[in-house]
């Protein structure tokens, strides 16, 4: 079977020569969702939406509404299009004959399209290889997952560009640190901090007055408070995290992620190893910079202390899961722990 990538959908679609079937898989949301409306507004003509366009993303749908849809011919085009979201076909083997059975004999006068974001299929399973193959024989499975770090900085530059202001390749790159890597939050940060800009350049300056942080960098900036000591400061960044109502166990979870690369570059420095292997071994793709990070403040401390670090976290979010105790009294008892610990107290 082959697959589209990114890179090969935007061929294909450059040909104009659309296929009757698409399925859309793959961990980044925002390529999916781009790719599938970039298809429904080249087909679809507005003034003929009612009639050529069927759109289905109620939990409630039934399968065989869109495939009665998908055999109607358009009116005043040539194409219908049919977008089936998040349909859940493993729970009926009937539904999947019935997809499998129109897949056999698309209505080329169609353009059927499932697309999979907030359920996620198993890959492993009959039912998606079985659903793989008919939507490769009939048209196209396209895995759209995040691009590269360098992509995404093109894309912000590119896109800052277009909305009349700039940012230089280091700024934009910060920007991927301080907002995470989902590209629609930074799309929208892209928005704001361009309108702020106001047609001239986006600084780090902006960025850090301006774009809201992922959760993922305010856990950085927890550990680095407790790395020199500031428990008041730690803490008050807590404290934001419930007013924004983060939950208790993500923030557990990316407290925890900040040690656990802490203690891999370590790991990888003891063995003779450059940080970059660690990047190899455990899929930093897009997150380079976080292990760049932890090169420099890992020398600080020993093996014992951060694996003490991660066993601390560990019982922490076991104990959120599994009790009934005040989710801030954990994380500020585990907050004590962590700076006893990184001080060289040991055991906590």
């Amino acid at each position: 079977m082959a697959e589209f990538n990114e890179s090969a959908l935007k061929a294909h679609l450059k040909t104009k020569e659309y296929k009757n079937a698409y399925l859309f898989i793959g961990k980044d949301a925002y390529l999916k969702n781009y790719y599938v409306n970039l298809i429904k507004s080249r087909l679809v003509d507005p003034a003929f939406e009612d009639f050529n366009l069927h759109i289905y993303d109620d939990n409630n749908v039934q399968l065989d509404d869109a495939l009665k849809d998908a055999q109607i011919f358009p009116m005043m085009s040539e194409y219908s299009v049919i977008i089936l979201k998040d349909y859940p076909i493993t729970r009926s083997q009937k539904d999947l004959a019935l997809l499998l059975e129109y897949l056999e004999d698309v209505n080329e006068a169609a353009v059927f399209i499932m697309v999979y974001d907030s359920v996620e299929l198993n890959e492993k399973t009959s039912t998606f290889k079985k659903l793989t193959a008919a939507f490769d024989k009939a048209g196209a499975v396209v895995r759209l997952d995040k691009r590269s770090l360098n992509d995404m900085v093109k894309m912000i530059e590119k896109g800052a560009r277009s909305r009349g202001s700039s940012i230089s390749y280091d700024t934009a790159r910060y920007m991927i640190e301080i907002c995470g890597d989902d590209m629609q939050i930074l799309v929208n940060e892209l928005d704001k901090l361009s309108a702020y800009a106001k047609g001239g350049e986006i600084t780090k300056a902006v960025v850090d007055e301006m774009a809201v942080k992922s959760l993922q960098a305010r856990a950085f900036d927890i550990n680095k408070a407790l790395l020199s000591g500031r428990l008041e400061k730690a803490l008050e960044i807590v404290n934001t995290l419930f007013e924004m109502q983060e939950e208790p166990v993500s923030m557990v979870s990316a407290i925890s992620s900040q040690f656990v690369d802490l203690y891999r570059v370590k790991c990888a420095k003891t063995a003779g190893l450059n940080f970059s292997e660690v990047g190899k071994d455990f899929d930093y793709k897009r997150r380079e910079f976080v292990l760049s990070n932890a090169s420099a403040e890992c020398a600080r401390f020993k093996e014992s202390q951060l694996r003490q670090a991660i066993d601390i976290c560990l019982d922490t979010d076991y104990k959120l899961k599994s009790s009934s105790a005040d989710g801030r009294m954990l994380i500020e008892e585990l907050l004590i722990k962590l700076l006893v610990i990184l001080r060289g107290g040991g055991n906590a």
